[in-house]
């Protein structure tokens, strides 16, 4: 039963944050919805890569946490409009323009986060 919880529970999600993508687009509206949108994704993605590790056990690698941390409070706050990098225009327009590499990114970090 427990192996298959762990196979479902990344899909299980998946389809929450499909659900809640639908709902957050049928209530909000304008900005608000962009914003609450990105938090979603972001959110959903980085737990959908938590749960596709299979090291769910407390080690003491915390600066590593650290640092996938701070790598996904600057991801927020670019996609949120917060702040922008002009230094590193060339280099965060790879993952900020395209999604398929940022969200694959985000996912990354979710799984490493416990690896």
């Amino acid at each position: 039963m427990d192996k298959i919880a762990k196979l479902i529970n990344p899909l299980l999600v998946l389809v929450a944050l499909a659900l809640g993508l639908l709902v957050s687009n049928s209530v909000f509206s304008g900005n608000l919805n962009t914003i609450i949108n990105n938090l979603l994704i972001i959110l959903g993605l980085f737990l959908f890569g938590m749960l596709l590790s299979y090291r769910k056990k407390n080690n003491r690698s915390w600066i590593k946490k650290v640092i996938i941390s701070l790598i996904m409070f600057i991801i927020v706050i670019t996609q949120l409009n917060i702040a922008e990098f002009n230094a590193y225009v060339s280099f965060l327009d790879i993952f900020i323009n395209n999604n398929a590499i940022l969200y694959s990114f985000i996912i990354y970090c979710g799984w490493a986060f416990f690896e």
